[in-house]
């Protein structure tokens, strides 16, 4: 491909991963991957990132590494530092809490060398997220207040917004719902003004669990259907599967216990598909309780024995906690 059209692949690439349209990024660069994509870090990269947020793990980590060789060769401290990052994210994605901390760590190390406050941004706001699955929400919230702060002297009103949606989730897990609700909608504002139309629809969902947590279920049913259909007109896979789970929780609010039952089930089955071990093991406790809810006190305690098991392996401890509180009996150590 003559230069002109790979900068121009290039520009098209950043746009559409700065939207959020994973599936299209696959869709430009794909034809292109013995060429353009091999050969350039950032590229390589762009093409990871949508692979990984498509929930395709391997893939995902095959094309950042080729971004992490490929900037190292050139001396790229910038894009080896992003590519950190999301070597980092992938991984805890796929569960692999302690190996995402380490990729984390290095990313930060190396974005605060080159002064590239984006990526100090992303590694803070991660490294949040790390916390938040252990637990430890206060230095969870700090990371991810850390990360507005360089997000907002980068610039991205992006980052901005996916800070406030994990500090919205920090405080929903925390039982804090008055500031999870204050946080979530600074995220769909800034996700909004800043054009990702999928982390909108991610933020949505948000606040639809949120919503539904504090028992208003018919405007949680709405909005959680907006996301939905939005993460569907993207091809965005892995938000479809967040958004179900929701769904399944208004669906059983509304006494529609069937229907709340399949729709665990789909999920269960695209997170262990797309490799989510943390949603599954969410989607598992809450078919464990609407099990025992029906009555199945076999199938539910198998299911919240492979869902513990899950939380373990993730050093989920806080959910881990909550699953021994509501099941004593089979968690119980």
């Amino acid at each position: 491909m003559d230069p002109r059209a790979s900068l121009d692949n290039l520009n098209r690439a950043w746009r559409l991963t700065e939207t959020g349209q994973h599936a299209a990024v696959v869709e430009l660069l794909g034809p292109s991957l013995s060429a353009d994509v091999d050969a350039s870090p950032t590229l390589a990269l762009l093409y990871g990132i949508a692979q990984g947020r498509l929930g395709r793990h391997s893939e995902g980590e095959r094309w950042v590494d080729t971004a992490i060789r490929r900037s190292l060769e050139r001396g790229d401290r910038t894009i080896e530092a992003r590519a950190l990052n999301v070597r980092g994210v992938i991984a805890l994605e796929a569960g692999r809490v302690n190996e995402a901390e380490l990729y984390l760590k290095r990313a930060l190390t190396e974005a605060e060398r080159v002064g590239d406050h984006g990526t100090i941004g992303r590694c803070s706001n991660n490294l949040g997220a790390v916390a938040s699955l252990r637990g430890d929400f206060d230095q969870a919230v700090g990371l991810h207040m850390l990360a507005v702060a360089a997000f907002e002297r980068a610039g991205l009103r992006r980052g901005v917004a996916e800070a406030h949606h994990n500090i919205a989730i920090a405080y929903r897990q925390g039982g804090e719902l008055t500031r999870a609700r204050e946080a979530i909608d600074r995220a769909i504002q800034e996700a909004r003004e800043a054009g990702d139309l999928a982390l909108g629809a991610q933020a949505m969902a948000g606040r639809a669990e949120i919503r539904l947590l504090a028992g208003d279920v018919e405007v949680a049913r709405r909005e959680v259907a907006g996301a939905l259909t939005r993460h569907r007109e993207l091809g965005d896979v892995v938000g479809e599967a967040e958004d179900m789970r929701i769904l399944a929780g208004v669906q059983e609010a509304q006494n529609d216990l069937p229907g709340a039952e399949r729709t665990l089930r789909d999920v269960i089955a695209r997170a262990e598909e797309q490799g989510r071990p943390l949603l599954a093991a969410w989607a598992e406790r809450d078919l464990a309780y609407l099990l025992r809810r029906l009555g199945d006190l076999i199938e539910a305690r198998a299911l919240v024995v492979r869902a513990a098991a899950r939380f373990q392996q993730l050093g989920a401890t806080s959910e881990l906690r909550k699953l021994d509180a509501g099941f004593p009996a089979v968690v119980g150590r």
